[in-house]
């Protein structure tokens, strides 16, 4: 058995669901038992968090318009698929409670956390429905479930930590009277309830963490995350023309490209699979005969220097120590703290006994009460148009010398000044901080030189 997970693109339109059902009837005609997961259709959740935002500011009339539009996106589906009335039939009480839902928002001008994962776990209660729908017109047995037996912790609405132990047992119970009668589930993805029965957001990534926690709470050894890309590529395609794809990846090496730029998948909400010494594949939902790429706990051994570039904007902060009477340990609690509260996250740090520079995302609706309550800790000057580029080498090339040194000379070749650079102790992963507008010729540099013009170490 395997857990197969649709994304957002791949739930788009009328012809992305023409290819879901196409790989249905692929794996179900090579015998494989399987379960699906999905996201809400695409742009659903964005539209969903601007239509809570109308209701909240008392926009009424944007808001009815914008309910009308939400509507409208699963309904124009449905039509193309022939399957409108149907849809329409049961999406009625789901539509209604949305609609009550905005009412309520409006009227007592509360839009807490807690009302704020309910609305959201809205986009895929409805793109599985319509899922459901559509795959029994094409005579597939499947059934419709909402993720109520995945029990959280309770910690944090928007993207709370699960209950291993209740749930495991909870999917088990509700999922296998099913797939032991060739019945194939269908479960929204993104969201869990607490002890309550209060709906609870599993976080960013949340989607794909449903289909690993499926995975572990039946002990299946295969995930399969279906998107619109092929998989890991060895370098962002607008970057490099040329870049390959990586068809077998170590999980340490995937995590360090997701966190710095490579949008493919979150590594957090995979690693449940790869503790539970599984393998997750990230496959094309638009060209699914493509290989794909496969990760695992350890790849296949590899002794090229370099397998992979990804790239981040960010802001670059340099605070200076001598200008403050505190000791460094006191002020790097309090930054850390502070990064905390305002859930800033730091991505790179560097620190002397006269500086301490990191790297942080820019986030507008948070960044300048940062800055404000960051002066306060340590004087510090800035750097805008910056990018952390992430140069990810295979598990191997621990101890060896010169891969740096070669990296180094690419950048050289650029013509380009390293404002950072960290390496992590496995030596997987390399990272320099250069301007944003640099980041093309330096990536597309680094991987002529070690990606394509050189095979091994």
């Amino acid at each position: 058995m395997k857990v197969l997970k649709f994304g957002g693109t791949s739930m788009g339109s009328a012809e992305s669901m023409n290819f879901i059902n196409e790989i249905i009837q692929s794996n179900l005609d090579n015998g494989e038992e399987i379960l699906l997961t999905c996201s809400a259709l695409g742009g659903v959740t964005n539209t969903l968090i601007e239509f809570g935002g109308l209701a909240y500011s008392a926009k009424i009339e944007e808001s009815i318009l914008l309910f009308n539009q939400i509507k409208k996106i699963h309904f124009d589906i449905a039509a193309e698929l022939k399957i409108r009335l149907e849809v329409e039939i049961e999406t009625e009480e789901l539509f209604s409670a949305l609609y009550d839902m905005m009412q309520g928002i409006i009227l007592i001008k509360e839009f807490s956390n807690r009302s704020r994962a309910y609305l959201l776990s809205f986009g895929e209660r409805l793109s599985t429905r319509l899922l459901t729908i559509f795959l029994k017109t094409k005579k597939i047995d499947v059934q419709q479930f909402d993720s109520d037996f995945i029990r959280t912790k309770g910690l944090d609405y928007l993207k709370d930590e699960v209950d291993w132990d209740i749930t495991n047992s909870q999917i088990k119970e509700t999922i296998l009277p099913f797939t032991s009668r060739n019945i194939i589930p269908i479960i929204t993805g993104f969201w869990g309830v607490d002890s309550e029965g209060a709906t609870r957001l599993l976080g960013r990534g949340g989607s794909d963490y449903s289909a690993a926690i499926l995975a572990v709470g039946l002990n299946i050894s295969k995930v399969e995350i279906w998107t619109d890309v092929n998989g890991f590529l060895s370098a962002d395609p607008r970057i490099v023309k040329d870049a390959n794809i990586i068809n077998e990846i170590g999980f340490q090496e995937a995590s360090e490209l997701c966190f710095f730029g490579a949008k493919v998948l979150h590594p957090k909400t995979i690693r449940p699979v790869i503790e539970n010494k599984g393998e997750v594949w990230i496959k094309n939902t638009f060209s699914p005969n493509n290989i794909g790429t496969k990760i695992t706990k350890f790849a296949k051994e590899s002794h090229k220097p370099v397998i992979s570039i990804s790239s981040k904007e960010v802001e670059m902060i340099t605070l200076d120590l001598f200008a403050t009477s505190k000791v460094k340990s006191v002020v790097l609690d309090e930054v850390f703290q502070l990064s905390y509260q305002k859930e800033i996250h730091i991505d790179m740090l560097a620190l002397s006994e006269a500086q301490v520079s990191f790297c942080i995302e820019y986030n507008q609706s948070k960044f300048q009460d940062f800055l404000d309550k960051l002066y306060k800790i340590c004087p510090f000057y800035h750097k805008t148009n910056r990018s952390i580029i992430c140069i990810v080498s295979p598990k191997e090339v621990k101890g060896q010398i010169g891969v740096a040194g070669k990296i180094f000379a690419s950048i050289s070749e650029s013509n380009v000044s390293v404002d950072m650079y960290s390496q992590n102790a496995s030596e997987i992963a390399q990272l320099v901080v250069v301007k944003t507008i640099d980041t093309k010729k330096v990536i597309q540099n680094i991987h002529e030189n070690l990606v394509v013009g050189i095979q091994a170490i």
